[in-house]
């Protein structure tokens, strides 16, 4: 009964070939169509982990962009990811190429604009460069040594006296002039000839008793006198400021600057106008200079390179006259000094001919308010 059904089957596909071409068709189409289905399914896990590695990559884009501040998009980079990778069999050889022509031009694009930007950088710097050369005190620098004090550090660097244009002038430069300080500045009150100048100063003085309640001597008279009273009633063309000596053990160089810039701002705000002249320190001798203790050279250098960058050469200028007193090694030459501290009184000429030396000159003198005169020199108190 099978073999009758098979045989007449057999016959009626021999007899109708139309049937067969169907069947055949049929089948082909068939595996066709599962083979697309594979494909696509190939393309769908390939999106699938695309799309996971975006994922991913978005969020570290935005952690980097909440830690560096700047925001990132990482819906877009993962748009965009998923679009080359998909695009990559049709966009071609040549398009790749293009891309590459448009990165390379794009860096050209950020050097030029970096080129740009150096160059006129560059034709800006050398006139900033010759402004705070010439305005700013120069160091010279040096091998430090160790030191453990609680007072002072080696600088390891020296300071210079402020470069400028200075003008030689006399003894009338000094006429409206007060030089504060210390014994050494006594010194010069003393030795130096300046009749006009007037000088407040003591021995043991320092920057932090200036100008404190306990006053100051006004070596005219000999009186002591508030500090603060005069600087707020008189006016000074010129103001010299020595201190340092008596610091050396009392509070560190960070602590002293502190009260130095402290000093010399109240004094711009009581002298408006006012040009101010820090004065180095002057060296001790070698056999003065103790090692074991907070007087020496060391302590003193780092004390004049903290004071010398006060100045800014427009209105606050440093003066080191040591090259005048030291030897090669810094040391304050032992016959020109009594108890290698102070000068013998033959030799503070040098020292007055060295502040005649560094006179700057003001376009403008400071006017008394209101009257449109020059202001004359008078005795502390004197308006």
């Amino acid at each position: 009964m099978n073999s009758n059904k098979l045989r007449t089957f057999l016959e009626i596909m021999y007899n109708c070939p139309f049937i067969l071409l169907v069947i055949f068709t049929s089948i082909i189409f068939g595996v066709l169509f599962d083979g697309d289905g594979n494909r696509r399914a190939v393309h769908a896990m390939a999106d699938s982990r695309l799309v996971q590695e975006g994922v991913n990559a978005g969020e570290g884009d935005e952690n980097l962009g909440e830690e560096s501040g700047i925001e990132i998009n990482g819906k877009r980079d993962l748009d965009d990811s998923v679009k080359r990778e998909t695009e990559k069999e049709t966009e071609g050889d040549e398009e790749t190429l293009q891309n590459a022509g448009e990165r390379r031009e794009n860096g050209d694009k950020i050097k030029d604009d970096l080129k740009q930007k150096n160059d006129t950088q560059g034709s800006e710097n050398p006139v900033k460069a010759e402004e705070v050369e010439t305005r700013a005190t120069e160091f010279v620098e040096y091998v430090p040594i160790e030191t453990h004090s609680r007072y002072y550090s080696d600088a390891g660097k020296t300071a210079l006296t402020t470069a400028y244009d200075y003008v030689l002038e006399n003894e009338s430069y000094f006429n409206d002039a007060a030089f504060l300080g210390d014994s050494r500045t006594l010194g010069i009150s003393d030795y130096a000839g300046l009749e006009g100048a007037d000088f407040f100063c003591d021995n043991g003085m320092t920057i932090y008793k200036l100008l404190g309640d306990d006053g100051v001597t006004y070596q005219k008279t000999g009186e002591k006198v508030d500090l603060k009273e005069i600087l707020q009633e008189k006016h000074y063309g010129k103001i010299y400021i020595m201190l340092g000596m008596n610091e050396l053990g009392y509070g560190d160089t960070p602590m002293y600057l502190k009260q130095y810039l402290k000093v010399i701002q109240q004094i711009k705000e009581w002298q408006p106008g006012v040009i101010i002249y820090v004065m180095a320190n002057l060296h001790v001798s070698q056999e003065k200079n103790n090692m074991e203790s907070e007087f020496n050279n060391i302590n003193i250098n780092d004390k004049n390179v903290a004071s010398a960058r006060l100045a800014n050469g427009k209105d606050v200028f440093y003066l080191d006259c040591n090259p005048l007193f030291t030897d090669e090694e810094g040391y304050l030459l032992a016959d020109l000094t009594f108890d290698g501290v102070h000068l013998y009184a033959q030799h503070y000429d040098k020292w007055r001919d060295f502040l005649f030396a560094h006179g700057v000159e003001r376009e403008e003198m400071q006017q008394t308010e209101g009257s449109g005169q020059k202001e004359a020199p008078g005795e502390p108190g004197d308006s």
